[in-house]
């Protein structure tokens, strides 16, 4: 069996890997922390940068801009001054903390900036750029196209799981009837555009849509479609890198002095692809008419097709420059979508990405549910106390997405072995503030028959089946419990915007509330039945089963319950 977390993280979580990596960063110039991470108007700024001990500044020089342009020797600059020295054991070095303070500025400004002796250009946009209203209530189905449907009929099985299959837009058109009767109201799509794989990460034209899953036309019925039933729509959009047989990149190898050079990064016959794919050569965002490109065709599906945002494929792959101008030009120009990446690094990293994007998908929660309630890493109380430690950690306008698994990791179901534990790792997800995303099938059962990381190697087709159309073959019983589980989500507000606070029982436990309402959940995730003292002068009803409940408590095994303080 495969890691828990599917080694999703990959040696990040390794020590020498770590250390190896902060040595790196240490030894020049580095951007710390900006404090506030999301600057309104007129708010002042305070910058950090760290620096190793290879040598000593009293002070470094920081110049900026105001109006976007790349910063000078000439423009306007201020002082970071040595504000502590802090001892690292892990590295048996000092680190040395230079601080200034930006002015604050007017709504709509990019602050660009640099600090002398580093080539690095940072940036941040001062705003009143929100999420939103409507993400705290979505619950967003993700439909891997190529595997979803083909017309009214199912994908067909083939024995190349890497070729393209034939699921299409009409698919998920003709089959809105059933995500309309599970009860999301989101769907996040698999890439669309036109591509020469069936996973479509690499792209060949950022305007068209492959013919094999639909034309422009079927997207605007589906979006209309979907829209009419309060289903929103969102694509994967690949802004780091693109496929090598797009024109763009085959004329920037084929001529040094093509003007797409300069959108890649070169080395004589060489250039940087996305990690160990040389079919998918990385785009260098930095230079102004390729961050242009990018930005211009993500407007263009919104501007036209009235999609409600993407899910940005491997965001830590640009610089995070181009974020600044991604989120000011998308957020100014359409202020009702919502934008989250891809972002598979420490929270550190995610924490640089506040004020840049809506949010991001929750690797560190993916890798926690997992941990917790495969592994049984943690008691119950070390699980709530990494939790709301983590959400005090990030900017409550950083939107967290999460899940419980995806098309780069084995099933939930795979590595389980146990549809309760499943089913209890739902009630928490369902019961969080994070936005919940379904994979395709779970809600029926859809498993795959071989590891992902199986012998070593990672083949992510395996979790990538096609989805289940016969009834006979499908777990219902599951179908109606998911059904069940976004009902009340839906229904109650407390779950998905309300204030988690730990309860104190031998399993875990957590109330959520908002307003009036209160909700006690109680998950219990051992082998053996608890028995739980609820709090006194309280009535309960579980919202599962409507039973009624004061007192004490017992739980079965692998059982949770969503109770709900109710005055009879």
């Amino acid at each position: 069996m495969s890691s828990f977390d599917d080694n999703i993280f990959g040696n990040l979580k390794e020590v020498q890997y770590l250390l190896e990596r902060r040595k790196k960063e240490l030894n020049r110039i580095n951007l710390w922390k900006i404090i506030p991470s999301d600057p309104s108007p007129n708010e002042d700024i305070e910058i950090y940068f760290s620096m190793g001990s290879d040598s000593f500044e009293d002070k470094l020089t920081l110049y900026y801009t105001k109006d976007g342009s790349e910063p000078k020797d000439s423009d306007e600059k201020i002082n970071l001054y040595l504000d502590e020295i802090i001892w690292d054991d892990t590295l048996w070095n000092f680190i040395k903390i230079y601080k200034g303070v930006i002015p604050g500025q007017k709504e709509n400004t990019i602050i660009r900036y640099k600090v002398e002796k580093d080539d690095n250009i940072y940036s941040f946009s001062v705003d009143n750029f929100s999420q939103p209203n409507w993400i705290d209530e979505t619950i967003i189905y993700h439909i891997f196209v190529d595997r979803f449907a083909k017309g009214k009929e199912p994908v067909p099985y083939q024995e190349n799981l890497k070729t393209k299959w034939g699921g299409d837009l009409k698919g998920i058109i003709e089959h809105l009837d059933y995500i309309e009767d599970l009860g999301v109201n989101a769907l996040w799509l698999s890439p669309i555009f036109k591509s020469p794989s069936y996973h479509g990460y690499d792209i060949i034209d950022y305007f068209e849509i492959d013919p094999i899953k639909g034309t422009k036309e079927d997207l605007k019925i589906l979006v209309d479609k979907a829209f009419n039933k309060g289903i929103r729509i969102f694509l994967d959009f690949v802004p780091n890198h693109m496929s090598i047989q797009n024109p763009i990149f085959q004329e920037a190898l084929e001529n040094p002095n093509s003007m797409y050079r300069k959108w890649f990064i070169f080395q004589d016959e060489l250039y940087e692809t996305f990690p160990g794919a040389k079919s998918m050569p990385k785009i260098d965002l930095r230079y102004k008419e390729a961050r242009d490109y990018i930005i211009e065709s993500a407007k263009y599906w919104i501007k036209n097709f009235n999609i409600s945002g993407y899910r940005l494929d491997y965001a830590i792959g640009p610089v995070l420059d181009f974020w600044t101008d991604y989120w000011f030009k998308i957020k100014n120009e359409f202020p009702d979508t919502f934008h989250f990446g891809e972002i598979i690094d420490t929270p550190q990293k995610l924490k640089s990405f506040e004020g840049k994007l809506d949010g991001a998908l929750d690797f560190f929660l993916f890798s926690m549910i997992r941990e917790f309630f495969i592994g049984r890493k943690w008691r119950p109380n070390e699980f709530n106390a990494i939790l709301l430690t983590k959400r005090e950690y990030f900017n409550p306008k950083f939107k967290m997405v999460s899940f419980l698994e995806n098309h780069d990791s084995n099933r939930f179901l795979w590595v389980a072995k146990d549809k309760k534990i499943l089913k209890l790792a739902i009630i928490f997800q369902f019961t969080q503030n994070e936005t919940p995303i379904i994979y395709y099938g779970t809600e029926i059962g859809l498993n795959q028959y071989r590891d992902i990381l199986e012998n070593g190697r990672s083949l992510h087709e395996y979790n990538r089946l096609p989805m289940i159309w016969d009834e006979e073959k499908q777990d219902l019983e599951l179908f109606s419990y998911y059904k069940k589980i976004v009902n009340i989500r839906k229904n109650h507000p407390s779950l998905y915007k309300g204030k988690y606070v730990p309860f104190s029982s031998p399993v875990l436990s957590y109330w959520k509330t908002y307003g009036e309402e209160k909700i006690l959940v109680l998950i219990n995730q051992e082998e053996v039945e608890k028995v739980i003292e609820l709090p006194k002068n309280m009535i309960f009803k579980n919202l599962l089963d409507e039973k009624i409940y004061k007192d004490i408590i017992s739980i079965p095994s692998k059982e949770g319950l969503i109770l709900k303080t109710i005055n009879l």
